[in-house]
């Protein structure tokens, strides 16, 4: 029987993805199809966006994460895209399709299918001095994570000196230098930037996190310690 689903079709991201050396230097189209089960009766009749998987932000993320993982395989992104998709969302299963369109000069496309569940990526929670990580996911080259900053705890202000990190606010409410967070707004954090997150509110923040390569512990160099 057929379920709910939440689709995206051809979502085209510039980026850089293949292994020939000229792939490396040159962005290229990468064409996302997906297919989320999803409940969607309670969206049908409350009209709130709040109850459903919003596409536009699921876009959003599948895009900031291609442009800066800057992969080599299509399966990579496929297994890192499926992991934070149903990491992120509560989506009973995925169908994620990544095509080339530029791969073959005799083929409208090359690409990989494939399709998971959540039980495909057994989360593991590990205490934190700012609350809580949940890794959704670490392979050879990078690790997913979601960044529980509990109410009145901060993530103190650091840099990386090896590993590159993509963030961005999931829920709650956070403050970096002073600001509020605007949510779901992709930002990576070069190499040397000092960065950092305060949560002054009176519940549970969360951060999406990639970091590349995967949590590296003595990189987490404190302002502080400076």
């Amino acid at each position: 029987m057929r379920r709910d689903r939440v689709e995206i079709e051809q979502l085209e991201v510039e980026c850089i993805i293949g292994i020939r050396p000229e792939e490396r230097e040159q962005p290229q189209p990468l064409l996302v199809d997906l297919g989320l089960e999803y409940a969607l009766h309670e969206a049908g009749r409350s009209g709130r966006i709040s109850d459903t998987c919003d596409y536009s932000r699921l876009a959003d993320e599948i895009t900031a994460l291609l442009r800066f993982r800057r992969y080599k395989l299509l399966e990579n992104a496929a297994e890192e895209i499926s992991a934070m998709v149903l990491g992120l969302h509560h989506g009973t299963r995925l169908e994620l399709r990544l095509g080339k369109p530029k791969a073959l000069a005799n083929a409208s496309r090359a690409g990989v299918s494939v399709n998971r569940t959540p039980t495909d990526y057994p989360r593991r929670r590990e205490p934190s001095r700012f609350g809580e990580v949940e890794v959704l996911l670490e392979t050879r080259e990078a690790g997913l994570y979601l960044l529980h900053v509990e109410a009145q705890h901060q993530i103190p202000r650091h840099h990386h000196d090896v590993m590159r990190e993509l963030e961005w606010l999931v829920d709650g409410e956070l403050i970096q230098d002073g600001q509020p967070v605007e949510p779901v707004t992709p930002r990576a954090w070069p190499l040397g930037f000092i960065h950092g997150y305060a949560n002054a509110s009176d519940r549970r923040a969360t951060l999406f996190c990639c970091d590349t390569p995967p949590f590296v512990p003595h990189d987490e160099i404190d302002e502080a310690a400076q």
